[in-house]
């Protein structure tokens, strides 16, 4: 008897590290493609409006994955739930990311900045989470949380360093990042019950056409743009909207949310590094201390459970 109550445990245990593994798989994936965003859309400056490049990116997105869940036979959803997709698609779509790219298309703002700073969102999905879903906040996850956010000021500092910046940039990116750790956390709540590909969907479908009236009103062109950047709208469209977000939701789906937007960390080192090969930004000493205080952190959080077992520690006491 106690034997199959150890293998039953061990069988569970088993099936729960194969889970995050697969978690952490769609959230690097999700980094990866998200850590180029600020650097493509940089290069968008100038050739399509910031207001015109969002409406875009999340309609085209919209559309691709509802073409998916139509495949599948799967588009019904209950007007309640679509209340709340629309509410979370609203956040997103014509909030938080329509801040980020005004921060990107300030003069003399920096993309790098933007993404670091940007990457401040796993503290607000962490106090978000526990104000909605009562996610205890465990002393692990906030000396995580120190290190992470110690290793993005470090790399903010260097890009300060590097030339004068507009100071609404930075706080364009803050307020961007306050949101979008609450559109993580309802984002979430409202995948788990519909699932991550049909809330995608419906609220980049919806977050983007509340986004038209703001366009029309503003004269803004819809799709009239520098037909130069169409390269950068479909990858903007496709991978880092589309593919992203889906692997973004199934990622904290199987990790949970405080813990799984902590890989957020690991963006500011990619999107550095982007902007090196891309845009010919330099990196210099504190962006190498930045990334291993991020790092570190972020290991901290991950593996954690194994060290205090290892260490002889009780999980679930820190």
């Amino acid at each position: 008897m106690v034997y199959n109550v150890v293998g039953s445990r061990n069988q569970e245990r088993e099936c729960i590290l194969k889970s995050n593994r697969f978690g952490y798989l769609y959230l690097l994936t999700t980094i990866i493609l998200f850590s180029t965003y600020e650097v493509v859309s940089k290069t968008l400056v100038n050739k399509v409006d910031p207001f015109q490049v969002n409406f875009l990116r999340f309609f085209i997105g919209g559309v691709l994955l509802f073409f998916v869940i139509l495949a599948k036979g799967d588009i019904a959803i209950k007007p309640k739930d679509l209340g709340k997709t629309a509410v979370v698609g609203i956040i997103n779509v014509f909030f938080s990311m329509n801040l980020l790219q005004l921060s990107i298309n300030i003069p003399n703002s920096k993309a790098s900045i933007a993404a670091v700073i940007f990457s401040s969102n796993p503290i607000f999905v962490t106090i978000f989470a526990a104000l909605i879903d009562r996610e205890k906040i465990k002393l692990y996850k906030i000396v995580g949380l120190m290190f992470g956010v110690l290793g993005v000021i470090m790399i903010s500092l260097n890009g300060m360093k590097q030339g004068f910046m507009n100071l609404k940039s930075p706080l364009l990116a803050l307020l961007s990042a306050v949101l979008y750790g609450l559109y993580t956390v309802l984002g979430g709540k409202v995948s788990s019950k519909i699932g991550s590909l049909k809330m995608n969907s419906y609220s980049f479908l919806l977050g983007s056409l509340a986004l038209l009236p703001f366009l029309v009103l503003y004269k803004v062109p819809v799709l009239k743009f520098d037909y130069s950047a169409t390269f950068q709208i479909i990858y903007l469209s496709v991978f880092v909207t589309g593919i992203a977000y889906l692997t973004y939701f199934k990622g904290l789906a199987l990790t949970g949310a405080s813990k799984g937007s902590l890989v957020f960390f690991l963006k500011p080192v990619l999107a550095s590094v982007f902007s090196v090969i891309i845009l010919g930004e330099r990196i210099t000493t504190n962006f190498v201390f930045g990334t291993i205080l991020i790092i570190f952190g972020i290991m901290l959080v991950l593996y954690w459970n194994k060290l205090s077992v290892k260490i002889g520690l009780k999980r679930g006491e820190v």
